[in-house]
């Protein structure tokens, strides 16, 4: 996902750092990434202007910790993690419940940071280019500073997603994550991961 979202914002002209721990790992992608893209610590992707977490939500306290809470500090953080909870095997649940998400979670371990909640609800390649043969995706977004909305906005618009469908606050991020239950429940159910979600007015 990272990976993905990564070469998405190369393709958009932006200079993108991914952090692993292990950059060996990314061998191949950096290989065929181009020129704006980079492999680097936690903390050296922390650096960038906007950060975006992509991380499995148990590996999430440690990247944050890695990277260092401060380097999050005034910047946009855009959440696709899901609080997914695989220890009764899959399918998964929710490991946060209402009225916390998983969104609201990361906002208070980051409190000076302006997370947003997006791109969390669709497989990794419809991330970056929400045109199914179907139809375009509509995306839903959450978070508290109505600037960092826009900038995640601008780049959902670049890569193609219908509506951006603000739902309010961070603490609206839970129904956003229910969203990505529904999914993944569809997906296990028929095998097939290539669904999405479109708003439709009445």
């Amino acid at each position: 996902m990272g990976q993905t979202i990564a070469s998405g914002l190369s393709a958009l002209g932006h200079d993108v750092v991914v952090g692993t721990r292990d950059a060996k790992k990314l061998d191949a992608w950096i290989q065929k990434a181009g020129p704006r893209a980079q492999v680097g610590t936690f903390a050296d992707a922390a650096q960038a202007d906007m950060v975006f977490l992509c991380t499995s939500w148990s590996g999430t306290e440690s990247a944050i910790a890695l990277a260092g809470k401060e380097h999050f500090s005034g910047k946009t953080v855009v959440d696709v993690t899901n609080p997914l909870d695989f220890s009764a095997g899959p399918p998964p649940k929710l490991a946060v419940q209402y009225p916390m998400s998983g969104g609201e979670t990361l906002q208070n371990a980051l409190p000076s940071a302006k997370v947003v909640k997006a791109f969390n609800i669709v497989t990794a390649k419809y991330m970056i280019d929400a045109r199914l043969q179907a139809g375009v995706l509509d995306l839903f977004i959450a978070g508290n500073d109505a600037e960092a909305k826009g900038q995640v906005a601008e780049i959902a618009k670049a890569w193609h997603w219908g509506s951006v469908n603000d739902l309010g606050g961070i603490g609206q991020s839970y129904w956003i994550e229910c969203f990505a239950m529904l999914w993944i429940q569809q997906g296990f159910k028929t095998g097939t991961w290539t669904h999405g979600f479109k708003l439709l007015p009445g």
